[in-house]
């Protein structure tokens, strides 16, 4: 009898652990999902380009808008296979970074070139990648934008798989990025659920007349005429500010990235900006 409960038992706990462990994926040879050929962006107006696609964001930002980021995240051919214990492959496409992330040890937070997601907690994530030639070294690292998770290097563009185990139960936001011209062909999150908000587009407007722009670390709302309700959200997606007024405003905010919407009888804005 205890060995029949046993094996009824048995396939209830393996279902469990399967239902638990989830995994989230994201190939480059998936042209459906990432049908790229860059997202850089050649306005030196607005120096930075963001996309989220399938819960992963992709993040082009030129430090100056004098030499703006023309080819971060193209995806190209190349045939490459992964062996055992993380086998992967024959791929058909890559995403090349095209260079380095802009953060340097012991400063983990990427400011150009990276990609990010939301996880709900603890978790695993894995990197396909290897360096952009077969003469160069990169080094590919995953961060919470204070500590380094992991970090593996390919040398002389060896297909390479980084595993970095992320310790925090309540979650939070992830960066991949490398030191130079890496090329990414697979990342993976298991453990977690990726929850990555959509964006808002970088600047959407109705018929409003609202200005706002950013200056270091304060944010200006110009030219309200009328009862306006002010939203600060950061890049995850939650509100970090919230005023109504009837006149132009400015306020700082710690360094970073923001959607500023402001909304009115006479339409509704909503703008990306940078704090430094």
């Amino acid at each position: 009898m205890k060995k029949n409960l046993l094996f009824l038992i048995l396939p209830l706990l393996f279902s469990a652990v399967s239902i638990n462990a989830q995994t989230k994926s994201w190939d480059f040879s998936n042209t459906t999902l990432f049908p790229l050929t860059s997202i850089g962006n050649s306005d030196p107006a607005a120096p930075y380009t963001e996309k989220v696609l399938d819960g992963l964001g992709l993040y082009a930002c030129s430090p100056t808008a004098a030499t703006p980021i023309t080819n971060f995240a193209i995806i190209g051919a190349s045939a490459t296979t992964f062996l055992a214990p993380d086998a992967f492959g024959p791929t058909v496409n890559r995403l090349q970074l095209k260079g380095g992330g802009g953060a340097v040890a012991p400063v983990y937070l990427p400011v150009q070139r990276y990609l990010y997601f939301n996880v709900s907690g603890a978790c695993t994530v894995k990197v396909w990648f290897k360096s952009s030639s077969s003469t160069s070294t990169g080094v590919v690292f995953v961060t919470d934008g204070t500590n380094l998770v992991g970090s593996t290097s390919s040398v002389n563009g060896v297909a390479t798989v980084l595993t970095a185990s992320y310790a925090n139960t309540a979650g939070g936001k992830l960066y991949v990025y490398s030191d130079s011209a890496s090329n990414l062909y697979k990342v993976e999150v298991t453990g977690a659920t990726v929850n990555t908000p959509a964006l808002a587009n970088n600047n959407f407007q109705s018929n409003s007349s609202v200005s706002i722009f950013s200056n270091g670390k304060q944010v200006n709302v110009a030219n309200v005429t009328s009862e306006t309700q002010v939203n600060v959200y950061n890049m995850t997606g939650a509100l970090v500010k919230s005023v109504a007024t009837v006149s132009d405003l400015n306020f700082e905010l710690n360094s970073g990235f923001y959607i500023v919407n402001v909304k009115s009888a006479e339409g509704e804005k909503s703008v990306k900006v940078v704090v430094k």
